[in-house]
C-alpha cells in the first residue's frame, strides 16, 4: 500500500527488531529521566509555551469568526430562497422544507427548555442568597452563581431568534424579533 508521497506503508504492526528494548537499568529507572533536566525544564516551560500557543490560535479563530454556509441561500431583502437552496444542498424542495420544519420544532425545544432552566438556576441563585449567611464569600457565590442563568437566558433567546427566522422565511436581526407584533414565542 502506498501513500499520497508514493511511499511505502504497511498495514499492521511494525515489526520486531524494530521495537525499542530497554535495558535493565531503563526499565528500573523509566520515570526518573526528568531529574536529568535542568531547572527550567522542571518548571514546565514547554508545556506552557504549548498552552499560550494553543491559546493564540483559539483568539485568531475567534477574529476570523463564524464562517457563513454559501449554500444556503438568500434574496436581497434576506428572504430565504428555498429551490436555490434545496439545488446547492441536492436535495428536491419538498425534502428542505421538512428538514426546515423539523429545525424549527427543534429550535422551538431549546428555546423553552434552556428558558425553563434559567428560571430554575435563577430561582436557586435567589434561594442561595437569601438563605447564606451575611459574608464575603456570600457576594463571591453569588457572582459565580449569576452567569449561569444569563448563559440559559441567551441560548433560549438565540433558539428563539432562529425558530423566528425560519418561520417567517427570512433572515431578521435579534431587534427585528423583539420588536416584531408576530407571536413572540417560538412554535
Amino acid at each position: 500500500m502506498t501513500n499520497s508521497l508514493g511511499n511505502q506503508r504497511s498495514s499492521g504492526p511494525p515489526p520486531d527488531d524494530r521495537k525499542k528494548r530497554r535495558t535493565f537499568f531503563g526499565k528500573i529507572f523509566r520515570g526518573t529521566g526528568w531529574l536529568a533536566a535542568g531547572p527550567v525544564d522542571w518548571a514546565g516551560t514547554r508545556r506552557i509555551r504549548r498552552g499560550w500557543s494553543f491559546i493564540g490560535d483559539l483568539v485568531s479563530t475567534l477574529r476570523r469568526g463564524p464562517t457563513r454556509d454559501n449554500r444556503f441561500k438568500t434574496g436581497e431583502s434576506g428572504v430565504f430562497d428555498v429551490r436555490a437552496t434545496a439545488f446547492s444542498y441536492g436535495m428536491s424542495v419538498p425534502e428542505l422544507e421538512a428538514r426546515l420544519r423539523s429545525r424549527r420544532l427543534q429550535t422551538a425545544r431549546i428555546a423553552y427548555a434552556t428558558f425553563t432552566l434559567a428560571w430554575l438556576f435563577l430561582f436557586g441563585w435567589i434561594w442561595h442568597a437569601a438563605a447564606s449567611p451575611l459574608t464575603a464569600m456570600r457576594v463571591t457565590s453569588a457572582l459565580y452563581f449569576l452567569p449561569f442563568c444569563a448563559l440559559f437566558f441567551l441560548i433560549a433567546v438565540y433558539n428563539a431568534l432562529l425558530n423566528f427566522q425560519i418561520r417567517t422565511g427570512r433572515l431578521a436581526s435579534w431587534r427585528e424579533y423583539l420588536a416584531t407584533t408576530e407571536t413572540f414565542w417560538p412554535c
